[in-house]
C-alpha cells in the first residue's frame, strides 16, 4: 500500500512538473486583427478558374511545363521556399533586404512576422474552405517538391496560404526598407512562385494569395499595435544593417535574384 501511494505521489509530481513546464513555455503571439477586421477573403477572390476556361487551361499548362524544373536551382529554391513561418521568411527575404536575419538578432521583425502569419492564415482559411479546391498534383499527376502528406492532399490548393503570408510580409519589409522595396517584392513574387514550381499550387492560386495578402496588409493599417511593432522592426533594421550581425550566402543570393530576374512563365 505504501508503494502505491510513493508511485501516486511520484506521478502527481511529475504531471505538476509537466504541467509546469509547459505554462513556462512562451506562447504563440496572436494576430493583430480581431475576426470583424478582417477582410473577407472569399468575397474578395470569387470561385476559382473553372474547367474549360482559358484560365484553368492556363494553369494546367504552367504546371505540366514546371514539373520539368525537378532537380534544377529553380526546383531547389522551390524547397527551399516551402519552409514556413517567421524565421524562414526572414531568412528569405535576407539577400533581398541586404542583411542576415535570424529570429534571434531580429526579435522585433519576429514578433512582428509571427503575429502576421497568424492574420494572413486566419484571413486565407474561409476561402479555401469555401472552394475547396483541390491541389495540382492530385488532378494531373507528377512530381512535387515536398513530401505528399495526408494534410497536404486534403488542404485547399485556393488561394496559397504561402503566397498570402509572403506578399504581406513582403509589404511589410518594403515598408521599413523603402530603399530596397524593388528588391523586396520581386523576392515575394518568386517566393510565391515557388509554389506553383514545387507542384503545390496553380498560378492562379498563387496570383490569389497575393491580393488576400495586399488587403490583410492594409486593413493592418489602422492597427496600433502593429503601427508599433513595425516601427520597433524598422529601427531594429537600421541598426542590423549598420553593423551585420552575419554574412550573407552569396551562392544563395545569386539564386534568388536569378530566380527574381527570369519568372517561369
Amino acid at each position: 500500500m505504501r508503494t502505491k501511494r510513493v508511485l501516486a505521489l511520484a506521478g502527481g509530481c511529475l504531471l505538476l512538473t509537466i504541467g509546469a513546464a509547459r505554462a513556462a513555455e512562451p506562447a504563440e503571439p496572436p494576430g493583430y486583427l480581431a475576426p470583424a477586421e478582417r477582410p473577407d477573403a472569399a468575397r474578395l477572390l470569387g470561385p476559382p478558374p473553372a474547367p474549360g476556361t482559358g484560365a484553368y487551361a492556363g494553369d494546367a499548362a504552367t504546371y505540366r511545363y514546371t514539373r520539368a524544373l525537378k532537380g534544377g536551382p529553380r526546383w531547389t529554391l522551390a524547397v527551399h521556399d516551402a519552409d514556413f513561418g517567421a524565421g524562414p521568411m526572414m531568412g528569405a527575404f535576407s539577400c533581398a533586404l541586404g542583411v542576415a536575419l535570424t529570429p534571434r538578432d531580429a526579435p522585433a521583425l519576429d514578433r512582428l512576422l509571427s503575429r502576421l502569419a497568424v492574420d494572413t492564415e486566419d484571413d486565407e482559411r474561409p476561402a479555401k474552405a469555401a472552394y475547396h479546391r483541390p491541389r495540382p498534383f492530385l488532378a494531373d499527376g507528377g512530381p512535387i517538391c515536398v513530401a505528399p502528406e495526408d494534410w497536404l492532399k486534403k488542404s485547399a490548393s485556393y488561394p496559397s496560404g504561402h503566397a498570402t503570408y509572403s506578399w504581406a510580409a513582403g509589404l511589410v519589409m518594403a515598408e521599413i526598407a523603402p530603399s530596397r522595396a524593388g528588391e523586396i517584392m520581386a523576392r515575394a513574387r518568386s517566393y510565391g512562385d515557388s509554389r506553383v514550381v514545387c507542384g503545390v499550387h496553380y498560378e492562379t492560386d498563387v496570383q490569389a494569395g497575393r491580393a488576400v495578402g495586399a488587403a490583410v496588409f492594409a486593413a493592418l493599417q489602422a492597427n496600433p499595435a502593429f503601427k508599433a511593432d513595425l516601427e520597433a522592426a524598422r529601427a531594429e533594421l537600421v541598426r542590423l544593417r549598420t553593423a551585420p550581425p552575419a554574412a550573407l550566402d552569396p551562392a544563395q543570393c545569386r539564386i534568388e535574384a536569378e530566380a527574381a530576374a527570369h519568372p517561369v512563365w
